[in-house]
């Protein structure tokens, strides 16, 4: 039997706490939200209200636009056992950009997401032009294990909350904070969720 580990994982945004409480009351799935130094993290805390797949918090997390006044924004995950790591850009039309990196494979191009380059990663973190070399090393390593190459990201991006991207020690770090969607974005995307659901099976010819 095939045991896959839980998905763990951080979203780094910038901007002020307050704003970021709402952000998180506005999506689907509980978070737990971390000032970090120069950074808030947001941790998924549990899953979204849907069937699956649509209710697996960190991927609902990993797939949620960040709007500007939050950008620039990093997330990095281990999702399915597959480095996951999102990139929104700061400018008012930026687009998301993706990376996937898996063990034995390295990194993985997804055909219909946009990707982003180990200097996009750079530049969203806001460290020296120069460590592009050594996140592209980094990428390029296809024999490490998901949870070092997260690791030694999580370093040569200069993030803070290491311990917060492998699950541990989010409830009492130092101003963790549990916040819950709002009633009213949980009804819009169980609407959302049953609305595509039912566009797949008529599809598809599902009953």
């Amino acid at each position: 039997m095939t045991v896959t580990r839980p998905a763990t994982g951080v979203l780094y945004l910038h901007g002020d706490r307050q704003r970021v409480d709402t952000w998180v009351r506005r999506g689907q799935a509980p978070c737990f939200v971390v000032p970090l130094s120069g950074w808030i993290a947001v941790v998924p805390a549990g899953a979204a209200p849907a069937p699956a797949p649509y209710d697996a918090g960190h991927l609902v997390l990993a797939s949620r636009g960040v709007p500007s006044n939050l950008r620039s924004a990093l997330g990095l995950f281990d999702i399915d056992g597959r480095a996951v790591v999102t990139v929104h850009p700061a400018g008012w039309r930026a687009v998301p950009r993706w990376l996937v990196w898996e063990s034995g494979r390295g990194t993985a191009r997804v055909p219909s997401l946009p990707a982003a380059s180990p200097m996009d990663l750079v530049r969203a973190a806001g460290v020296a032009p120069e460590v592009e070399r050594e996140v592209r090393a980094v990428l390029a390593e296809r024999s490490a294990a998901v949870t070092d190459v997260l690791g030694d990201l999580v370093e040569l991006l200069a993030l803070p909350g290491e311990r917060l991207v492998f699950g541990r020690g989010v409830k009492s770090a130092e101003g963790s904070t549990l916040v819950e969607p709002e009633e009213r974005s949980v009804r819009q995307y169980e609407r959302l969720v049953l609305e595509r659901t039912e566009i797949r099976d008529t599809v598809t010819g599902s009953s």
